[in-house]
């Protein structure tokens, strides 16, 4: 069984270059944590490194934000199980790259704002940017919370620790170094992290080419077919035009768009990293260089899962009930075989933990400044000599807090999914939201407003359906014909064909990919926002609205004769306003003039 497979002691190698990586990972942390500025730099320093890092650490930083505990172990038993067809959105992400960094970057940067709440709030006004951060910080919370405790399980697991213990090992950590050192601490600490995350997954593909070519042991290539007898076509060449899978070319290459614009271009996390940059070109390197980094790890997790088709498709560990979930194949497979290797379960397991502390930290410190920013100054006077004071006790607070939630996880069951259909039925509508105060001047409050409450609506009422009918795409084929010592021979298959009829006998909005519904919520969204805009005088608006929307669209309506305003003014407003307290005046003064 899986849990004899795991009982093996641990070599001290694996402690040995476990502790030795952490220990280092947290030394950058700490070393910038206790420099002046940390103590000296205010908010500035605290929530955007005092507007003064390069593209290399901040790309890294991108990528180690991105890249979860869950993500990194999930998301290659994702490739193993249900195909490759999710790499086809790395050419999404690369073609974002134009949009996010003409559009997206230089109008927060210009505007010189903290978080993408505050950039709402100047542009649809305090109730629509506070409630957006309110929801952002419990479902932000909630996904910091799950990455400790995924990250808590491998190294319990691994070093037969208390899972409690771990948990509150590592919420500490993060929080110590970020509390302290603030974002300057957190970029450096992950440009490290950001390293091992990129390393780690090559520790199992070596494994298998090792074991492969030289392993002569029951369970090793000999009981095993030649990897050039996959067909590879389903796996990553589905290319019918479905609208109810998610694992077809389309559905990751266009169905993404809205969730990778998220992804890259709209989380706090990331959009801190872009504001951080020293200049605007450090900025926009930063979303090349983050984005590409990014297809790099996705690249080398699946040529990993692809090594792991190979080795377990003709013994599938699920099927033969070694494991109960697919998301325990990667832990299983290092127990059972880099075990054997000393020092290289240490090394992978450094990488999960390292992209737990990257995502925690981003989180703590984006969670930190959202609160800060977008829910205390607007309301309450702060003394400048208590701002270093109250940035740090909020992000001592928000660590905590999340750290508690991950040692409660164990006994919330079900409410974890259901954080996580909110979580991403609340992507394509904000997505939608930031494109109209990106591109449309017209949009107004009410007509955002009424978007959001539609749409919102509407994905969560398709998530859920979803989520309650089980639905998921078809698996891979894999059997047992070839386990040691197997007698039997089970159709993996079979399992497929049963969800596919049941699924025919579901309402057909709940069969709808949740790839395309977030596209299609997003694209909802800014047209129902448009048509309420029109209908309650959004045309009223367009001057103020004017310094808060993108060069880019500004330019193209004026070409299309949609836009009176000459697009040259817009380049006097970034250079005579470019920074949000100069804005929120400006924009007050408009909205006197032009009321509605």
């Amino acid at each position: 069984s899986a849990r004899a497979a795991m009982a093996s002691s641990v070599h001290v190698a694996e402690y040995a270059v476990f502790g030795v990586l952490m220990l280092a990972n947290v030394l950058v942390g700490l070393y910038f944590s206790f420099g002046r500025r940390a103590r000296d730099g205010g908010s500035s320093e605290a929530f955007l490194g005092g507007r003064s890092l390069g593209a290399l650490p901040l790309s890294l930083s991108v990528l180690a934000s991105l890249v979860t505990a869950v993500g990194l172990v999930g998301l290659t038993a994702h490739f193993y199980r249900y195909g490759l067809h999710l790499l086809w959105a790395s050419l999404t992400v690369l073609f974002l790259v134009p949009f996010i960094g003409r559009v997206v970057v230089p109008v927060i940067y210009r505007l010189r704002v903290t978080s993408v709440f505050e950039y709402l709030r100047l542009r649809f006004g305090n109730k629509v940017g506070v409630t957006a951060c309110a929801c952002y910080f419990v479902l932000n919370q909630m996904q910091g919370a799950i990455s400790i405790f995924a990250a808590a399980v491998a190294v319990s697991m691994s070093f037969h620790l208390p899972l409690v213990w771990c948990s509150v090992a590592i919420g500490f950590v993060g929080t110590i170094y970020t509390a302290l050192g603030g974002l300057r601490a957190v970029v450096w600490a992950d440009a490290v992290q950001g390293v091992l995350i990129l390393v780690c997954p090559l520790t199992i593909l070596a494994k298998i080419l090792h074991d492969s070519a030289h392993d002569p042991s029951e369970g090793a290539s000999a009981a095993r077919r030649p990897f050039s007898d996959i067909d590879m076509r389903p796996y990553i060449f589905r290319t019918g035009l479905d609208f109810t899978t998610d694992e077809n070319v389309w559905a990751c290459l266009i169905g993404l768009l809205s969730g990778h614009t998220y992804r890259m271009g709209m989380d706090q996390m990331v959009i801190q990293r872009y504001a951080a940059a020293r200049s605007l070109p450090e900025a926009q390197r930063t979303v090349l260089v983050g984005s590409i980094l990014l297809v790099l790890s996705t690249g080398f997790l699946g040529i990993v899962a692809m090594a792991l088709v190979y080795w377990y498709r003709d013994c599938d560990p699920l099927l033969s009930g070694t494991i109960r979930k697919i998301e325990q194949l990667i832990p299983l497979f290092v127990h059972t075989r880099l075990s054997g290797m000393p020092g290289f379960s240490g090394l992978f397991l450094t990488g999960v933990v390292s992209a737990t502390l990257s995502t925690v930290t981003s989180a703590v410190n984006s969670l930190a400044a959202t609160v800060y920013v977008d829910m205390l100054t607007p309301y309450v006077k702060m003394n400048e000599r208590w701002v270093n004071a109250i940035v740090k006790a909020l992000a001592f607070a928000s660590g905590f807090l999340m750290t508690l939630l991950a040692l409660a996880i164990p006994y919330l069951g079900s409410a974890i999914r259901v954080f996580m259909v909110m979580h991403s039925s609340a992507s394509g509508p904000f997505v939608g939201v930031y494109l109209l105060a990106l591109a449309f001047p017209w949009a107004n409050t009410k007509g955002v407003v009424a978007a959001v409450s539609l749409t919102t609506a509407f994905q969560l009422w398709v998530v859920t359906g979803k989520l309650f009918y089980g639905i998921k795409p078809p698996t891979m084929p894999v059997t047992l014909d070839y386990c040691p010592g197997n007698a039997t021979s089970i159709a993996a298959t079979l399992a497929s064909n049963v969800t596919s009829t049941a699924v025919a006998r579901v309402f057909p909005l709940y069969r709808l990919s949740s790839y395309w519904s977030g596209l299609f919520a997003a694209l909802l969204t800014v047209a129902i926002g448009l048509t309420v805009s029109a209908v309650t005088g959004g045309n009223k608006n367009t001057a103020k609205h004017i310094p808060l929307t993108s060069e880019v669209f500004l330019q193209m309506w004026a070409k299309l004769k949609l836009l009176k305003t000459n697009p040259g003014d817009s380049s006097n407003w970034s250079s005579t306003a470019t920074d949000s307290h100069d804005l929120r005046t400006i924009t007050g003064t408009a909205q006197r003039a032009c009321p509605g």
